[in-house]
């Protein structure tokens, strides 16, 4: 098997393409701009300046690893053409997503132009770069996409947002913007094979999209093993949401579930890490949340540092990456299904029904209350953490890719 492995941005530090290059399976890479690679370098260096200072430096955090550098090709021209249609629609939702869906079939037919070389499959993550999708398919090549999160989504948010008029405005219809580019877009389910971060993953391609269970497997996200290092010092109570505080992460039963322990008398202090909108932050509801904002990577371990819980009561992951990240740190996770962590229910955490804020506070006030199955579930996080490294994340791709195309008759 050899591989062109085709994505948008550094997801996961390029952890696919390093993984089949180390395993002898990599043809070539194709991303859209890094920050050490070509224009993408010299824009990157510019990170002092006061214009583009913050760009440059977000750019200059994508850095290509070492032993797929000979073999990436990227797009900076095409990239910083829409980073500036971006900032022009920067106010327009739906102008937004009308872009994205044009940068990515404008990437997908610029490398197209590149070539196939001698690759006999293709790895695509959600339908990203249609047209060398689309082509690779149609020459014959064996196609993988990588299903990153539920393709119900929206469906799911479109139903949770009529129920919660108020808490997000201006929300596109993504359906009726991509409806424009169907000649080009390859929907990620004509896929030969899905790589799915989560059973729920799966098992909505199956139940709800009609996929053979035999076209998918399940390969859990890793951690990084730096996160190991944390020494988790809780104070007791300190309730911790990370990610963007909105509908789909079910900030809102976060609030209601935070209301209901206040009126026990639970005493806990309730953050939210994460970007957040005025629609939400100005809600009654929310009144109990304290909004910390966006917090960087490299603090975000200060805040797993003092954690007593971790809550994510989500309704539509892939397989959220700050619960394997609260699990090295030591810290408990209370979530829902639709979360698609490998937390265990009981052991190093609690898996409640999502949209359900009563089972919501009832597990959270479990954990604090009782502080020797608090402790008890801070080792076992710790232990559940160190099977899911990026090294064995790894291990997990390859054994899914081998089992499926090679050990076939």
């Amino acid at each position: 098997m050899k591989f062109i492995v085709a994505q948008v941005g550094a997801r996961r530090g390029y952890a696919v393409p390093a993984i089949l290059e180390k395993a002898g399976m990599l043809d070539r890479f194709y991303t859209d701009i890094t920050g050490d690679i070509g224009l993408g370098a010299v824009f990157s260096s510019a990170a002092v300046s006061p214009l583009v200072g913050k760009s440059a430096r977000r750019l200059g955090a994508r850095q290509v690893p070492l032993n797929i550098r000979a073999k990436t090709r990227t797009f900076p021209g095409i990239s910083l053409v829409h980073a500036l249609r971006e900032r022009m629609v920067a106010r327009d939702p739906a102008a937004e997503c009308r872009e994205g869906v044009r940068f990515s079939n404008a990437l997908g037919r610029a490398m197209l132009r590149r070539g196939f070389g001698s690759a006999t499959h293709m790895y695509s993550m959600l339908g990203e770069c249609g047209p060398l999708f689309a082509e690779g398919k149609r020459r014959g090549l064996v196609t993988v996409s990588e299903i990153y999160i539920p393709l119900s989504t929206e469906r799911i948010l479109t139903e949770e947002r009529k129920k919660f008029p108020g808490w997000e405005f201006n929300v596109p219809d993504y359906a009726a913007v991509c409806r424009g580019f169907d000649a080009e877009h390859l929907l990620s389910i004509d896929a030969d094979f899905a790589i799915c971060p989560s059973e729920w993953v799966r098992d909505d391609l199956v139940q709800n999209f009609g996929l053979s269970g035999e076209r998918a497997a399940v390969v859990p996200y890793g951690v990084n093993p730096e996160l190991f290092s944390v020494r988790n010092e809780p104070v007791r109570g300190r309730i911790l949401f990370a990610g963007t505080a909105d509908l789909r992460k079910g900030i809102h039963y976060f609030a209601m579930a935070a209301e209901k322990l206040v009126m026990r008398g639970v005493r806990c202090e309730f953050l939210v890490a994460g970007n957040v909108e005025r629609s939400v932050t100005d809600q009654e509801q929310c009144r109990h949340l304290k909004f910390l904002g966006r917090v960087p990577r490299v603090k975000i371990r200060g805040e797993f540092a003092v954690a007593d819980v971790l809550v994510l009561p989500s309704l539509a992951e892939g397989s959220a990456e700050t619960t394997y990240e609260a699990l090295a740190c030591g810290v408990p996770v209370v979530t829902t299904p639709e979360a698609g962590s490998v937390v265990r229910d009981g052991i190093d955490g609690r898996i409640v029904p999502s949209r359900d804020p009563e089972a919501l506070a009832n597990a959270i006030a479990e954990i604090v209350e009782d502080r020797q199955k608090r402790e008890r579930m801070s080792r076992a996080a710790r232990d559940r953490a160190h099977d899911y490294t990026w090294e064995r994340y790894g291990e997990r791709l390859l054994a899914a890719l081998r089992q499926k195309f090679e050990d076939r008759p």
